[in-house]
């Protein structure tokens, strides 16, 4: 079989434009795009496993290439922070949110997509029968069959999703802090320390009842979602929107918070601050001119919903970015 994940590997960055950086233990790709930087950052840990760390700040990113569909590593993701969209092998959708885990035999993927445009996220991609073949001291001396991994996690599906338990999470945080801070050495006594509790069945916490999504309804939500960001002056609603697509309002208020995460108020809102600190700290425009640009017509109402999410009101805001910068 090879060096499969290497292989892997290398087909996704001979097909995607990335800037490449190698590190001494470490192959790093990053894509700068217009909505931000992402990087990517792969250490190989042990023969057949492979740690990742993502760094997102954009929408989607380049996922698997037709060649990689012949691979089926087993993976274990780690959502840090932000949400994650799974494709699963029944062609549903889930949403991987700030301490989700997941373990799946890999599904091919044309690309990868984060429905807030922020993730910060682990994964290990391994070989259980080669990994455990090429791994066979470690397999003495720490017990670690990972083979035993199906056994334990797909007895019903190809996927398990359940929240991490304080003592994963501890796991997985100093692995975090160590992707800032790197030390292969460090990051294999926590990857075995992580696997030593997969493998250990008194650990297995409860799987999450997760409501599944079907194609059609999460490119609804993604459709209406391109709809209502367009130009942030409209506030187009969401009745009129459902009656474009033929479902009922409350069907699609309900796959706009699975895919991401909030409900469509909280979403706007949450855009349109964003935005407007974006505008209060790059650009001179006036206050009433920024609460225009992102749909307030009154300058009250938005210093108002500024105060909130920033504890301060947009002049102040501005001023206090200029004294940093002096």
């Amino acid at each position: 079989m090879g060096e499969v994940l290497n292989q892997m590997l290398e087909n996704y960055l001979v097909s995607s434009n990335v800037q490449l950086q190698k590190g001494p233990d470490s192959l790093s790709f990053t894509i700068n795009s217009a909505e931000g930087i992402s990087k990517t950052t792969l250490f190989n840990i042990l023969p057949y496993m492979h740690l990742i760390f993502f760094d997102i700040h954009a929408r989607s990113l380049p996922g698997e290439i037709a060649e990689n569909a012949v691979y089926h590593p087993m993976q274990f993701n780690y959502c840090v922070g932000g949400r994650i969209e799974m494709l699963l092998d029944d062609n549903s959708y889930i949403y991987l949110k700030e301490k989700d885990f997941c373990i799946s035999r890999q599904t091919s993927q044309s690309e990868s997509y984060f429905p807030t445009k922020y993730y910060h996220g682990i994964t290990m991609y391994f070989d259980p029968d080669f990994f455990t073949e090429a791994n066979s001291n470690m397999d003495n001396l720490f017990n670690l069959n990972l083979s035993q991994l199906s056994e334990i996690y797909f007895e019903k599906k190809d996927t398990y999703i359940a929240e991490a338990s304080s003592e994963m999470g501890k796991i997985l945080e100093r692995l975090w802090q160590l992707y800032e801070t790197p030390s292969p050495f460090h990051m294999k006594l926590c990857v075995l320390e992580l696997l030593h509790l997969l493998l250990d069945a008194r650990n297995v916490v409860q799987e999450k009842t997760l409501t599944f999504y079907t194609s059609i309804q999460v490119e609804i939500a993604k459709k209406a979602e391109q709809i209502l960001t367009a130009d942030l002056k409209q506030h187009i609603p969401m009745k009129q929107i459902a009656q474009q697509f033929g479902v009922s309002e409350t069907s699609l208020k309900n796959y706009f918070r699975g895919v991401y995460g909030k409900n469509v108020s909280d979403y706007l809102r949450d855009l349109r601050m964003s935005i407007a600190e974006k505008l209060l700290t790059e650009t001179k425009l006036p206050i009433s001119e920024i609460a225009s640009q992102i749909g307030y017509t009154k300058q009250g109402k938005f210093a108002e919903v500024f105060r909130q999410q920033f504890q301060m009101n947009p002049l102040e805001y501005r001023r206090s970015k200029k004294l940093k910068n002096i």
